[in-house]
């Protein structure tokens, strides 16, 4: 009996360990509120004081294109205070899908166009996001094609259709240059949609050419890639 105790407890420190482990590296790539590449700015969101999230936004003359815009409406305030920028200058917002930690804060951003794959949102499940759609009873806006391009301020962005993750998922290509992809790198078996197509799109998305920093919602920046190819696929 003190033998199986003995080993269950084993069993548990090992567990706490590596969930200590696992904490600490998924911090690790999650950036920091700050300027992290010339004109590209990462907002981050915490939940229960562990970071959880980040989104961008992307200088686009003297304006600003949000790429999500987080899970907490009190913290992105705080971090747009921090940097500088007001609400008000944010002229676009791309959603990369509709889990409520990349869209909870929609409402703060009264004067952006708003843009996604399909035009609507199923997926959210937090009161934060009723309030948006109540504040913003004409949003989304606009339901982007796969392969559609907008151009905003001197930014050219490409839509990438990339259902798996959920079903509309979706990265956007900027300027041919600065890829941002959501939760498409997130664990394909963690999808509730569809985890095979995930998958497809992951290898679809690796093969993206001239795309030289890749930006993901839980992962932060990246100027290589190439490690998800054996992790993920």
């Amino acid at each position: 009996m003190k033998t199986l105790k003995r080993i269950l407890l084993a069993f548990m420190a090992l567990g706490l360990m590596l969930a200590t482990v696992a904490v600490f590296a998924y911090s690790r790539y999650l950036h920091p509120t700050r300027e992290i590449t010339p004109g590209i700015y990462a907002i981050r969101n915490y939940r229960n004081g562990i970071p959880m999230v980040n989104f961008f936004l992307v200088q686009a003359d003297e304006k600003y294109i949000a790429f999500d815009v987080g899970s907490d409406s009190g913290q992105t305030q705080d971090a747009l205070r921090r940097l500088g920028i007001s609400a008000d200058e944010v002229v676009a917002v791309f959603v990369t899908h509709s889990d409520w930690d990349h869209i909870s804060a929609l409402h703060l951003f009264y004067n952006a166009e708003i843009y996604s794959k399909d035009g609507e949102f199923r997926y959210a499940n937090t009161s934060t996001f009723a309030t948006s759609v109540f504040e913003r009873p004409n949003f989304p806006n606009h339901a982007l094609d796969d392969g559609e391009i907008v151009e905003l301020y001197g930014r050219s962005i490409l839509s990438i259709h990339t259902p798996g993750h959920t079903s509309d998922s979706i990265s956007f290509l900027v300027d041919g240059r600065y890829l941002f992809v959501g939760d498409l790198l997130v664990d394909p078996r963690l999808a509730r949609y569809n985890g095979e197509l995930q998958r497809l799109h992951i290898e679809r998305i690796l093969e993206t050419e001239g795309a030289r920093y890749v930006f993901a919602g839980h992962f932060g920046l990246f100027r290589n890639i190439s490690f998800f190819r054996w992790w993920l696929l």
